[in-house]
């Protein structure tokens, strides 16, 4: 129902009518166009009507700044999804019209420090429907690699991001350029050739550089011979002319242009000899591709005024910016120099080692994209910088795999038990069925094998008493007859199973069962938190991965690379590489669960992390 002007529902009619009478979407603003109406009047009707249309109030709470939440229904029947726990509303924004980039520089490996920026920046793109451009930052050329380019679309896959379009900074080179001859023939940028170590000090003392009175026909001189390459045109970079006396130093003549011979631009190659620094290509990008909400990193919150201040002196669209906090790890190196000493030293295996915070290296480690989605977005509205606890997030990890995690067994190699079960089946292939997933039996069934002589761990002999029953886990109550000299024991069919105190992980003693190698792995470094002036060197764990041989379960024959399952009693595991004969045995890493001790008596090597 409702009143409208034409037909039966809002129409742009309504709206320019509703707007020329103040839009009084408010009671107050209703109860003053209601005083000069008679009553009963199908107008005030029609009022009610589109005040109480979502879009309208949405607009309205907009207006008045009362909602802080620009989420206005702008089709009908168009809905957007509940905020996620943590998050806060993107200003200004609206359904269908927004964009946000995530920009990488290609000159290493995403690590999950980047996690949380891309993540954000997907998430809103997603909520609001509407678009994350990935750019790569590539200016320059001295860094960067093709390999990081490709390893960083990979990364994103890994973590479950799909960019609606990649894009480079070094396609804008020329656009950028004009940009700055802009600023030079309008007085707003000059050329310095001050060395780098007074420059930083003028900076400090808030002192005007002797070439900031330049003329824009010297500067254009200067600027060209720095773009020629040659060798007298390397002192000279391009400065912006703000403010050398404000508080903010970024905003105290920064530089935005300067020479690069060193290397050739991976994309470009020679065809330039001088790139725009990140402050100048950065606005100028942003605004060009219709970014509309720029995601920042707190550490930036000084330069957002330098950003603001290159888009309002080059006539650009305004880009919104929306700050949030870094996420550090305790006990873990982010910095691209320390983590390449790593890999040099041969400490780690490569850029994909599961000790490294690299979404390669967390990725083997067992992480599932859900999970690290929300523990991102749960931090994402933060402005403070955490130091945050790796077991909260693999708690979080815990949660989700779960439910998932396919249940199977294994006994350890040398620290094994034989438990004969006197009245079981002698050599015949005698099995029973069980759920894969005792929770959900959606997961469906798997056979496991029984017989007389059954695998136990040795710790969870310990203690063992004739009389005593155990409960062998999917099989039902054994009952002990003899433990000296060897453990016996006869099954009970219907034996009590909540009644046993000991609930245990057996395996059956057939040829068919399969070699496996059980990896635990520790943090790199022994500090909690490295300070800016600590020898990394001095803090590294001498003790990060250890092994384990298992005996499995011949269902583990059937995994794949990635599949997730739990060995019971022992923990999950991911597949890093399948079973493929005796020789090339199945390789599982063990996922963190967010707690100190393992699931049972069942420690592993390392401590649980």
């Amino acid at each position: 129902g409702g009143t409208y002007v034409l037909g039966h529902s809002m129409t742009l009619a309504d709206v320019s009518l509703f707007a020329s009478l103040g839009f009084p979407a408010s009671g107050e603003g209703l109860s003053e166009v209601a005083a000069i109406l008679p009553s009963g009047c199908p107008t005030l009707r029609w009022m009610n009507t589109i005040s109480q249309h979502p879009a309208v109030r949405e607009a309205a709470q907009l207006a008045v700044g009362v909602a802080k939440n620009a989420e206005a229904q702008l089709e009908a029947g168009a809905e957007i999804d509940p905020l996620l726990s943590g998050m806060s509303y993107l200003e200004g924004a609206t359904p269908g019209c927004v964009t946000t980039r995530f920009p990488p520089e290609p000159s290493g490996y995403l690590h999950v420090g980047h996690a949380k920026a891309v993540l954000l920046n997907d998430y809103y793109a997603r909520r609001y429907k509407g678009r994350l451009v990935v750019r790569f930052d590539d200016t320059n050329p001295t860094k960067e690699k093709d390999e990081y380019q490709e390893s960083i679309v990979e990364d994103l896959g890994k973590i479950g991001v799909k960019p609606d379009v990649v894009t480079f900074t070094s396609d804008y080179f020329e656009t950028i350029k004009q940009y700055a001859l802009w600023m030079i023939e309008n007085g707003l940028a000059f050329m310095d050739d001050t060395p780098q170590e007074q420059m930083q000090k003028e900076r400090m003392d808030r002192q005007n550089s002797k070439h900031r009175g330049q003329s824009p026909t010297e500067a254009l001189e200067y600027f060209n011979l720095m773009c020629s390459g040659k060798k007298e045109g390397k002192a000279w970079c391009l400065r912006a002319k703000i403010d050398m006396s404000s508080d903010n130093g970024t905003m105290r003549d920064p530089v935005l242009y300067r020479q690069n011979t060193e290397s050739p631009h991976h994309r470009s190659g020679t065809k330039y000899k001088a790139y725009p620094t990140y402050d100048l290509a950065c606005p100028i990008v942003d605004s060009i591709e219709g970014v509309t909400h720029a995601l920042r990193t707190t550490e930036y919150d000084d330069r957002n005024a330098q950003f603001a201040w290159i888009q309002r002196a080059l006539g650009l669209r305004r880009v919104r910016i929306q700050t949030f906090a870094r996420m550090n790890f305790m006990y873990t190196v982010m910095s691209k120099r320390k983590l390449t000493w790593f890999v040099d030293t041969g400490k780690v295996t490569g850029w994909d080692d599961p000790r490294f915070p690299t979404v390669r290296g967390v990725s083997r480690r067992g992480i599932d994209v859900g999970a690290l989605k929300r523990f991102m977005c749960s931090q994402g509205a933060s402005r403070r910088i955490v130091n945050m606890e790796w077991g909260k997030f693999w708690a979080e990890n815990k949660k989700e795999i779960d439910k998932r995690a396919k249940r199977f067994m294994a006994i350890d190699k040398v620290d094994h038990v034989a438990l004969t079960v006197t009245n079981a089946a002698g050599e015949g292939m005698e099995f029973l069925s069980t759920d894969y997933l005792p929770k959900d039996p959606s997961f469906g069934k798997r056979l496991v094998r029984i017989g007389r002589r059954v695998l136990l761990e040795t710790v969870d002999t310990d203690g063992m008493e004739v009389g005593e029953n155990i409960v062998l886990t999917r099989w039902g109550v054994i009952q002990l007859t003899k433990v000296e000299g060897g453990l016996e024991g006869v099954h009970v069919p219907d034996g009590d199973v909540k009644a046993a105190r000991r609930k245990l992980s057996w395996l059956a003693d057939v040829p068919e069962n399969i070699p496996v190698v059980l990896s635990e792995f520790d943090n790199l470094v022994s500090k909690e938190k490295l300070e800016e002036d600590d020898k990394f060197e001095d803090f590294i764990n001498p003790n990060t991965q250890a092994e384990t041989e298992v005996i499995g379960d011949v269902g583990l024959k059937t995994l794949k690379e990635h599949d997730i399952i739990q060995l019971e009693r022992r923990g999950f595991y991911r597949v890093d590489r399948p079973y493929v004969n005796g020789s090339k045995k199945l390789m599982l890493f063990m996922i963190p669960d967010g707690k100190k001790k393992a699931m049972s008596g069942l420690d592993g090597k390392l401590a649980h992390r």
